[in-house]
């Protein structure tokens, strides 16, 4: 029995068909305050400076996902 060991190229991008999403949540201390997930950043955006001159909180963890894609290079 042998074996054949061949390495392939691949690369990973964001599915096609998938959509991007992004959240936020105020790190300020226990705020507790997020930002559901919108596939509009900018939306998300004006969210955060919303709670900002609500709140005086300016600093926000902002998440992105997607669907990723891993394909062979050259097919």
């Amino acid at each position: 029995m042998s074996t054949v060991l061949r390495f392939v190229q691949h690369r990973i991008i964001s599915h096609p068909r998938g959509e991007v999403t992004v959240s936020a949540q105020c790190l300020d201390g226990d705020c507790g305050w997020s930002a559901l997930p919108n596939p509009d950043v900018a939306s998300v955006d004006v969210e955060c400076m919303a709670h900002t001159g609500r709140t005086g909180h300016p600093t926000f963890a902002r998440r992105y996902e997607d669907v990723a894609l891993v394909e062979r290079v050259g097919e």
